[in-house]
């Protein structure tokens, strides 16, 4: 007994079929993969959102203590994780039944995470809950690098000066400027979020090119301001050069002050051109 083939459009079914079963897998493997991932980028467990070190700059509403602990501790760890995440594996949370039902009012863009600090040789605990708006946690040492960008940018330019300008003579004092205002700069920058007051104090560093040095908070001017003046022995052409080294600190969201520990500095060059004075004797 001779059997019927499949009919045309049932092997076309079987085919559409297997196909359909093969985006499936396909999916799901895709899916699988992406999700891993996006575990270990954003934390270290699938609850924790962001695990880091250092200072953390949390939002207004946690009390002004826990703020200024986990802002200023620069050898704590901290974790953002999921509003009823565990402590420890297998550790109740205390409240942890009440806690699906609280209401919290995150704006649309906001993600409500539970912070956990752990001072250094300290225990890990609970500080509470935040609103995390996109863009991530501003940790201090994010913040100060932006600052810098935005400080060293802003910097007035290192231009040196000389008095007299020309006809330089030895044993004469040359008085020196480095074309910058005396005194702190300041500053108010809008940086990840956050309102940031800097302030940046200039010292400057002198080599006259024969030698002698001077470093001092005085930017020098001209005569007959004599706080930057050098006289050079003998003739001849010198090189000078000067650095600008500045020590610059920086608060936000009313915390800190912290230190931008990366150096910023500027420097600059030029010769001076020393003659030698003759005297004449005039005779009557």
């Amino acid at each position: 007994m001779s059997s019927t083939p499949p009919s045309r459009a049932l092997r076309l079914v079987r085919a559409v079929l297997a196909v359909l079963a093969v985006a499936v897998i396909v999916v799901l493997v895709l899916q699988s993969g992406a999700t891993a991932r996006a575990a270990d980028v954003r934390g270290d467990n699938g609850q924790d959102r962001y695990v880091g070190t250092g200072g953390l700059i949390l939002p207004g509403g946690v009390d002004s203590r826990t703020r200024v602990d986990v802002a200023g501790c620069g050898g704590c760890r901290w974790r953002l994780s999921a509003p009823c995440a565990l402590e420890l594996p297998g550790t109740p949370f205390p409240g942890q039944s009440a806690c699906l039902s609280v209401a919290r009012g995150c704006p649309v863009s906001g993600e409500l995470l539970r912070v956990w600090f752990e001072p250094s040789g300290g225990a890990w605990t609970d500080r509470g809950l935040i609103c995390l708006q996109d863009g991530g946690p501003v940790t201090v040492a994010r913040l100060a690098g932006a600052a810098r960008e935005r400080f060293t940018h802003d910097l007035p330019p290192v231009v040196i000066g000389i008095t007299p300008a020309s006809g330089v003579l030895a044993q004469i004092p040359v008085v020196f400027a480095s074309g910058q205002p005396a005194g702190a700069f300041t500053a108010r920058y809008d940086l990840l979020g956050e309102e940031v007051h800097l302030v940046g104090r200039p010292r400057w560093s002198w080599a006259f090119g024969d030698g002698a040095t001077l470093v001092t908070d005085d930017p020098g001017g001209s005569y007959p301001h004599l706080a930057v003046s050098h006289a050079y022995r003998r003739a001849g052409r010198e090189p000078v050069d000067l650095r600008t080294d500045w020590a610059a600190s920086f608060t936000a969201a009313g915390l800190g002050p912290f230190p931008i520990t990366e150096p910023v500095s500027q420097t600059a060059s030029r010769s001076v051109a020393v003659g030698e004075g003759r005297a004449l004797l005039a005779v009557r």
